[in-house]
């Protein structure tokens, strides 16, 4: 069964390569490129909430975000459930919810975050010092929270790879179900070559245009 389409598949690896690039160039003090892939996941992020209406059945935040109840149901049901229903789980669209949401903060923030020396956000002079100071505290705060969420991602994955006999990463480089048909419910994720073309081509756009903010800044 077809679960992840492309658009869906490139956003998840080029917001993993883009979030190791932020930090590590931050780490190394290299800000030209921090900005660079910072701004790339502004524009990934971007996408991925556009993509979450428009996007392949299992990328729709409809068909996979779901209330309090029903994670409560699926955590009690989960151990003795025979066949799985394809897709993110109801615990893991909050993860999700909750990675797009940190990282579309810590680029947010960042383009109106400064050092107080020699770098500024692409977008700093449009507020004021306070606010731009107390932005900047917020990145810096904000990365422990990434930390956090893409370690407990990594237990997640490993947790199922080792403990549930699930290949949840093959999945996402592949776009099908590692398990048996009779072992998988739920609707095919597939979509047509138009909708993905069309999928590649908002991507490509929304990350040029975030791209293109730096252009705002003011000569002077």
């Amino acid at each position: 069964m077809r679960v992840w389409d492309l658009p869906l598949r490139i956003f998840h690896w080029g917001l993993m390569l883009c979030v190791i690039g932020a930090v590590g160039s931050s780490k190394a003090g290299v800000m030209w490129a921090h900005e660079r892939f910072g701004l790339t996941v502004m524009g990934l992020i971007i996408f991925r909430l556009i993509w979450g209406f428009v996007g392949g059945h299992h990328a729709r935040f409809v068909n996979f975000v779901t209330g309090p109840r029903a994670v409560f149901a699926w955590l009690c049901s989960n151990s003795r459930q025979g066949v799985r229903q394809a897709g993110h789980s109801p615990l893991a669209a909050y993860s999700v919810l909750a990675l797009l949401g940190i990282a579309g903060f810590m680029a947010g923030s960042g383009s109106i975050s400064n050092d107080g020396i020699l770098f500024d956000g692409p977008l700093v002079h449009l507020v004021s010092t306070e606010a731009s100071k107390q932005a900047t505290s917020a990145h810096h705060f904000g990365q422990y929270l990434v930390f956090a969420l893409v370690g407990l991602h990594v237990v997640a994955i490993l947790f199922y790879k080792f403990v549930k006999r699930q290949g949840l990463t093959a999945a996402m480089v592949h776009g099908r179900t590692s398990e048996p048909a009779d072992r998988i419910a739920g609707v095919d994720g597939g979509i047509s070559i138009r909708h993905m073309l069309f999928g590649l081509g908002l991507m490509i756009v929304c990350v040029a245009i975030a791209q293109m903010l730096p252009l705002l800044r003011p000569v002077w």
